[in-house]
């Protein structure tokens, strides 16, 4: 019997509001002196600050219990869900966790304690080998028909790895509370207890977990357990202790037990206990911008990072500037706050958004600070990496005429060429803050005139706006500037892997001297009744309101709908009900012409003009994919929007996208007694793929959570427009999941945005590299921007600084970023394919670099090899491959 609290950091309150319960529950648990007591904080490290931030005269106390094994906290930062964050996402909580852990002291149980979330990743397995877990607790998302009847399962990962896991019974971590101390009464709950756990028991040990939602320590808990302890006698031995205890027990228990083997996702807890498979679209636009700011910390932020410290060794050597500028030294403590701040917002009651509006709200406001910190740790990282002097620079003025440099960045790890997205700045005039600046004219804007040449590389002008732009130095007051910003799309020479090209501009009003004759085109035929827009491997038609695409000598026709259903569930289940409006096309209007990009969009609209969406169909000069951006407004309660791809498979296999590599995907099936019926919709990553008799059909998107595969369509959640946090009268789940509460923000009144695309391609032995492929360029473009205080490269040279580029059949960049210990950089690929593969890494340069293969907690597993710029090594199939890359010591 394991005493312990279940701590939703917020849900029907906020945080603030529970941290009040939290303080007096803690204070409580460490006035208590009695020997052998112990108390679960629920598995997350965030409870210890939370406390320490109202209490942090006790934290050497703390520190001492925690030491102590007495007070338990840990592995994770937060109790996240499992299901929508990345697998690197799921890794930087783990750190997270154990860094607020060793600041104490302490370590945490040797347990992956999952109590509470909506399901399960594949990969949960390989993470926790990957952290030296051998026992994993989980509950929701096992159970179901497609389990075995057991309370103790092998997990197996597809790459091999595998974890023990013992699965709480059906009323889960809140079974042993409030244990009764009268005999008949105890006599009584031990007849209940028994009855449920030995049936599905496997080892001879079982977990009773005494405790639940927000609740203190039962104060008569002594007295409770001798009541239990002499009621079970002599069918059982009752012992309280702490969760690393039972660990040890469990562990030794499950080697002399031939266990049930599980493998793949869990998801399916139907006829077992609630699923709650409905959140996945709930809220959908936080979930997208949380997808949005993890691919911005980890592809357009961390690789600068390591791009620094692998090119130069002043950088790796200084721990603080004199003049204040950030260090690469200080870089990891601030992406560890921006990270944490993320981590925030990941509990399954939080990124699910079930909870109240409150907490979305304060959600809305971590995102805010997020993005914030990720601009500025991607702009520090990359004047480190470009060995830019913002303070000499500051010094310098910038006017219209003067030649300036873009900076182009490729944040995948392959090299590439090809279109990008550029944003040029021209300076207009500079604009005074302060009181003297109440005297100064009114600026004239002027013409849009000005069209930027960037050095020999051909331009499609793309629009522009007015704004203002600072230039910045910790040794100076910004320099502020009136700037207009041309967005433009350029085709770009090839630019390093995970590395940087640096180009000039200069003004110059006659664009027409701009060629694309040796450049790949996009191009636009329009008729009396149609628009075509089609490169060398795409073609799409767009004919009274409907989207023909064809690709490889393949044509679907009608691709592209856009429905909304009613759904008058809450926030963990929807109940749609009756059939699909579907949206008529009311307008269509080509937006651009190419050479570089062409785009015809189509305005969609409801029979009642409440819902108003925008498709942008997207067709770039060598695209392998047709990119659809979508916006709309919604102004309608409580239905569910999809957009909806056509697909011509009767009976599809699904492959989709998730943490560490993808899985295959099948809708479970609820026995007849289950008292929930099944939510037919899946996690999207990035994409999801339906494949059948040799050829394959791809949709990807930009973070949307909620996806679903059916016979002959492929759809995505846009909205899920919803007014309660629980509801107790739908005949899907009767009962309430959560406390009754109104939350008219879930209704997702207003704007919403996404960017998805479809690409038509075969099911081959290429198959996931071309969909890796594609989701880099689709969600990942070549991008860059007018670097005003950056020195301009010597023409006709642009500067390259490349990053590590990696080889091999069906491998995938996870992550490429700086070691936690300081002394080196980490690079993390994986093994998408279900066979081995000799892969290697190409650093820029030969160092020599020393590596050592590790865990993914990077505890070594190799001894250390000294290597050049070729970095080799063998993934196992599935395999996750993380390697320590640090400078050999010369003598």
């Amino acid at each position: 019997m394991v005493s312990h609290t279940h701590w939703d950091r917020e849900w029907y309150h906020t945080a603030a509001r529970f941290r009040q319960r939290l303080v007096a529950l803690l204070d409580a648990v460490l006035e208590r002196r009695n020997d052998g007591e112990t108390f679960l904080l629920d598995g997350q490290a965030i409870t210890l600050l939370d406390y320490l931030t109202v209490r942090p005269e006790r934290e050497a106390e703390l520190g001492a219990r925690l030491q102590a094994g007495s007070l338990e906290a840990g592995p994770w930062y937060v109790l996240a869900d499992n299901l929508i964050p990345s697998g690197e996402a799921i890794l930087r909580n783990l750190e997270a966790g154990r860094r607020v852990i060793r600041r104490l002291g302490a370590a945490p149980p040797p347990v992956l304690y999952c109590p509470d979330t909506f399901g399960h990743p594949a990969a949960l397995p390989s993470i926790a080998a990957g952290y030296g877990f051998e026992t994993a607790i989980v509950w929701r998302g096992a159970g179901g028909a497609s389990h075995p009847s057991s309370d103790a399962f092998r997990w197996r990962a597809a790459d091999g790895a595998s974890v023990a896991a013992y699965h709480l019974p059906p009323d889960g971590y809140e079974f042993g509370s409030a244990l009764p101390v009268e005999d008949d009464a105890a006599a009584a709950r031990w007849r209940h207890i028994s009855d449920v756990l030995v049936a599905r028991n496997r080892t001879g040990v079982v977990l009773l977990l005494n405790g639940a939602d927000h609740h203190a320590l039962q104060p008569d808990v002594i007295e409770a357990l001798a009541a239990v302890r002499h009621a079970a006698a002599p069918e059982a031995i009752v012992q309280r202790s702490a969760l690393s205890a039972f660990a040890v027990r469990f562990q030794r228990a499950c080697r002399d037990t031939e266990l049930p083997v599980v493998q793949g996702e869990l998801r399916d807890s139907y006829g077992y206990t609630w699923t709650l498979g409905g959140t996945l679209g709930t809220r959908a636009q936080q979930k997208r911008r949380n997808a949005i700011l993890e691919r911005a910390l980890l592809r357009d932020v961390e690789p600068w990072m390591a791009l620094s410290w692998l090119h130069h060794a002043t950088a790796r050597a200084r721990a603080i500037a004199s003049n204040g500028t950030v260090t690469l030294a200080q870089l990891p403590a601030l992406l560890n706050v921006a990270w944490q701040e993320l981590l925030e917002t990941h509990p399954h009651d939080t990124l699910c958004g079930c909870s109240i509006d409150g907490v979305a709200r304060a959600m809305d406001a971590r995102q805010d600070r997020v993005r914030s910190q990720t601009r500025g740790l991607r702009d520090a990282a990359l004047s480190l990496a470009l060995q830019q002097d913002v303070v000499a620079a500051r010094s310098r003025a910038i006017c219209a005429a003067t030649e300036q440099a873009v900076v182009v960045r490729n944040r995948a790890a392959t090299a590439r060429g090809g279109v990008a997205e550029l944003r040029l700045i021209e300076t207009l005039a500079d604009v005074g803050v302060g009181p003297d600046s109440a005297q100064t004219t009114p600026i004239d804007v002027g013409r849009d005139s000005w069209r930027p040449l960037v050095s020999g590389v051909p331009l499609q002008w793309m629009g522009a706006l007015v704004a203002h732009q600072r230039r910045e130095s910790p040794q100076h007051y910004p320099d502020n500037d009136l700037v207009r910003v041309h967005r433009v799309v350029a085709w770009i020479p090839e630019v390093p892997a995970l590395g940087l090209r640096v180009f000039a501009t200069a003004p110059d009003v006659d664009a027409g001297r701009v060629h694309h004759d040796e450049v790949s085109t996009v191009r636009v035929v329009e008729s009396a009744t149609d628009v075509v827009l089609e490169n060398d491997r795409v073609r799409v038609t767009v004919r009274e309101g409907h989207v023909d695409l064809e690709q490889g000598g393949r044509r679907l026709e009608r691709v592209l709908s856009i429905e909304s259903i009613a759904d008058l569930g809450d926030s963990y289940t929807p109940s749609v009900r009756g059939d699909p409006e579907r949206l008529t096309c009311v307008e269509t209007v080509v937006q651009h012409r190419g050479p570089l990009r062409a785009a015809v969009r189509l305005t969609w609209e409801s029979a009642t003009q409440d819902i108003r969406v925008h498709t942008t169909m997207v067709v770039d000069a060598a695209a392998e994919l047709l990119r659809c951006d979508v916006s709309g407004m919604n102004r309608r309660r409580n239905h569910r929007l999809q957009l909806k791809w056509r697909t011509d498979f009767a009976d599809p296999v699904t492959v989709a996208d998730a943490a560490f590599g993808p899985v295959e995907r099948h809708v479970p099936r609820a026995p007849a007694d289950s008292r929930e019926a099944v939510v037919p919709s899946m996690p999207m990553h990035r994409w999801a793929t339906q494949l059948s008799h040799g050829h394959a059909v791809t949709m990807f998107a930009d973070g949307l959570a909620e996806a679903e595969s059916a016979a002959g369509a492929l759809s995505i959640t846009l909205v899920r427009a919803i007014g309660e946090l629980s509801r107790g009268d739908l005949p899907e789940r009767p009962g309430h999941a959560g406390w009754p509460s109104p939350t008219p923000d879930s209704q997702s009144l207003g704007g919403f945005r996404a960017r998805v695309g479809l690409m038509l391609h075969e099911d081959g032995p290429h198959r996931l590299d071309t969909v890796s492929r594609a989701a880099d360029a689709l969600l990942l473009p070549l991008c860059g921007e007018t670097w005003r205080d950056l020195d301009v490269p010597p023409t006709p040279t642009p500067t390259q600084i490349a990053g590590p580029q990696l080889h091999g059949t069906g491998l995938e960049v996870s992550a490429v970023t700086l070691a936690q210990r300081g002394d080196g950089i980490i690079l993390r690929a994986v093994n998408l394919s279900a066979n081995a593969v000799q892969g290697h890494w190409q650093l820029p340069h030969d160092g020599p670099w020393i590596v050592t293969r590790c865990r993914l907690d990077e505890t070594p597993l190799e001894s250390p090899v000294r290597r050049d710029a070729r970095v080799a090594f063998l993934a196992g199939p599935r395999e996750i491959v993380t390697l320590h890359i640090t400078v050999e010591q010369l003598a």
